[in-house]
């Protein structure tokens, strides 16, 4: 059967849309298709450490960074619409050009509203149907500018179930569809097939796990403050900083370790031996770490509306328990933890028959 080809690219805004691209990357490569990934960056390092035989293509992101305040996020996000803005036509302008080149059968993008090409089936991946803002005449014009992207796709692949077992809560269960047809992929985990199902009473546990990512200055921040706050208590612990281009790089003192990157065998490791998992709450992060059934500790990006709401949503639930970072206390955050009636949210695993099923619908 002759081997067709596929471009992934993944958004560049935190690693998450890249790390739920490798489960599906995976799935292709199993259905015999020849990958190329255009990215750049923590993306790009991420990825050639999944799939190092996979064709990787420089493409420029978005780049966007927050405000240290969170009073300032919004205006600091609308202060870059014109980037935004010429960074989706240079990706749609760059695509045309790249196709020519290398005869794509399929292009996927993750989350890139520029990245679709009118003669080569292309499709869209989002958790987002519904985009949460501080204002709800806001959030449904930018639902509204998004489906005009959306729909010049050919179908729409959404990264979660299909509600009302979805685990975004109104990020997906909206009212208002895009026109074009919606494949819901279940829960993309690359850290699934490494869930420890029994205990190894020879590996070091540890009282938390922290996870940081997010775009800069407010990664390095919330760093910074689980790094000093794990040092003053008295049991190990260990922080992922979420900066793969570093990966060389860390620091130990007498209870702490801080990694700047892990692989995906040794985060999981990680995450099989502490008690609580501290993290942002980013959408991505949640779906790789509900096979694992660990207690969660939440603490959303300051002003990032969708982190703040799914770590209220999640609370609700009682699948995790959520703290703002401006009142966080590493001690009060772990008793209250250790009080919590945790449940654990249904889910059903991303899996290659799906896609294939997905792709042949699609006459691929």
């Amino acid at each position: 059967m002759e081997q067709k080809v596929v471009c992934v690219a993944p958004l560049d805004w935190g690693l998450g849309h890249a790390t739920r691209c490798i489960p599906l990357i995976n799935a292709l490569i199993a259905l015999n298709y020849s990958i190329y990934i255009a990215c750049e960056g923590k993306q790009e390092s991420i990825l050639k450490e999944a799939f190092p035989h996979a064709t990787f293509l420089p493409l420029k992101g978005y780049s966007i960074r927050y405000s240290k305040l969170k009073s300032l996020l919004i205006p600091t996000i609308l202060w870059q619409i014109p980037k935004i803005v010429l960074a989706i036509i240079h990706e749609h302008n760059w695509l045309k050009k790249v196709t020519k080149n290398h005869q794509f059968d399929l292009i996927i993008s993750d989350n890139r509203y520029g990245f679709f090409h009118k003669q080569v089936p292309s499709v869209f991946i989002t958790h987002q149907l519904e985009i949460q803002t501080p204002y709800e005449w806001l959030s449904r014009l930018c639902q509204n500018i998004s489906y005009r992207f959306i729909n010049k796709f050919i179908a729409c692949w959404v990264a979660d179930m299909k509600p009302p077992n979805n685990i975004s809560g109104k990020l997906v269960n909206t009212s208002k569809l895009p026109s074009i047809p919606i494949w819901y992929m279940n829960c993309l985990s690359r850290l699934q097939k490494n869930v420890q199902t029994e205990i190894d009473i020879e590996e070091k546990k540890i009282k938390f796990l922290g996870i940081v990512s997010g775009p800069e200055p407010q990664r390095e921040i919330f760093e910074n403050i689980l790094w000093q706050q794990g040092n003053e208590l008295n049991f190990p612990f260990v922080i992922v900083a979420g900066v793969p281009e570093k990966k060389l790089y860390q620091k130990t003192t007498a209870k702490g370790t801080l990694y700047n990157h892990l692989t995906e065998s040794e985060l999981a490791k990680q995450i099989n031996n502490a008690e609580y998992i501290i993290c942002r709450g980013g959408y991505t992060t949640l779906l790789e770490l509900i096979p694992f059934k660990k207690k969660l500790i939440l603490i959303p990006t300051p002003g990032q509306t969708e982190q703040e709401y799914l770590a209220q949503y999640w609370q609700e639930k009682q699948w995790a328990i959520s703290f703002s970072q401006a009142q966080f206390n590493l001690l009060d955050a772990l008793k209250t933890a250790n009080n919590f009636k945790y449940q654990t949210p249904f889910f059903v695993s991303f899996n290659q028959e799906t896609l294939a099923s997905e792709l042949k619908r699609l006459s691929l």
